[in-house]
């Protein structure tokens, strides 16, 4: 069996057991109470593990060696703060991705929102911000992408970053996903190592986080309900509740954070290129779209996981709007 047909078959595996053991944890807690009453923690813990473990008995089974999958390079400081920057010079592109999926449904943002209500800021930056940063690019930027590569690189980037989107199991965070995906396996070429996009993702967890726990103190010290705290702002996505003037502003917002977006872009873009020249790599950058084999790297298992992860989806948008 190809590498690819045997990691596509992982990923049918993951979406299998990753929404399997939700929907049946989610039964078991309306038998077992205490179920539901579980710290926070330990739920991000479970969710996580469902991603990590079928990846590690992979490597087992498939006899390859973890680091196969970890291209592992001390990066120097240099690299590090470079990569911060060039993160937060993205974030506006991801603002205007999340506020456009808004606009039809807010499930995952309402959901981390809630998440963050009342827990404690240093578990939330090891458990919300530090374990998917290491996870996920194990099993995202590791497994795949590093499976993908060996057959054409650009279409390795665009499907391993798909897959990430698919992964979030809501459409609220799968646009910026996405761009996110494409964002952390050009800068893993970069550098060379996955400690770069492990510290990009991490960086954009832990600015979620922060932001989650002052967003709350900054409103109620301005005296303004709590978006959170409003239900019928989850009922559908903004577009739904909102009167047309609000929707209008919303839709300025949108624009002028576009605008923004597409100045801070072209700044993270000279960034990039920064990064690759300080590790020597720019010119592996130019050359890596050449080439590749002709081995398909989509596969029936992948279709069938892309199409369990969309129907999930749309579940959970019609269960939000009824």
């Amino acid at each position: 069996m190809s590498n690819n047909k045997s990691v596509n078959r992982l990923f049918l595996a993951v979406i299998v057991i990753y929404i399997g053991v939700s929907l049946g944890f989610g039964m078991l807690a309306s038998y077992f109470p205490i179920l539901g009453e579980l710290p926070v923690y330990v739920n991000i813990l479970l969710s996580q593990a469902l991603i990590f473990l079928p990846g590690l008995a992979y490597c087992r089974h498939r006899g390859i060696a973890i680091r196969e999958f970890i291209p592992y390079r001390r990066i120097n400081f240099a690299t590090a703060i470079l990569v911060v920057i060039c993160t937060y010079l993205m974030y506006p592109m991801i603002i205007v991705l999340n506020a456009i999926s808004m606009l039809f449904t807010n499930t995952g943002t309402a959901a981390v929102a809630d998440l963050m209500q009342g827990q404690s800021f240093l578990l939330s930056v090891l458990f919300v911000a530090g374990m998917p940063a290491f996870v996920e690019e194990f099993m995202f930027r590791g497994v795949l992408f590093h499976t993908y590569r060996k057959s054409r690189m650009l279409s390795a980037i665009l499907l391993s970053a798909f897959l990430f989107g698919c992964m979030h199991m809501n459409l609220n965070q799968f646009m910026y996903a996405f761009a996110l995906g494409v964002y952390l396996a050009f800068l893993v070429e970069a550098t060379g190592s996955i400690l770069s996009s492990m510290l990009a993702h991490f960086t954009l967890n832990v600015t979620s986080v922060v932001l989650s726990f002052l967003l709350p103190v900054l409103s109620r010290i301005a005296g303004v309900e709590e978006l959170s705290q409003a239900p019928q702002i989850r009922q559908g996505g903004y577009a739904a509740v909102m009167e047309s003037n609000e929707l209008l502003v919303f839709l300025m917002g949108i624009i002028i954070w576009a605008i923004i977006a597409v100045g801070t872009t072209c700044g993270a873009v000279g960034i990039y290129y920064a990064i690759c020249r300080i590790n020597g790599r720019w010119e592996h950058v130019k050359q890596m779209f050449r080439g590749g084999s002709r081995e398909h790297m989509v596969t029936v298992p992948l279709v069938i996981g892309i199409g369990i992860a969309f129907a999930f989806m749309g579940l959970s948008i019609i269960t939000e709007m009824m």
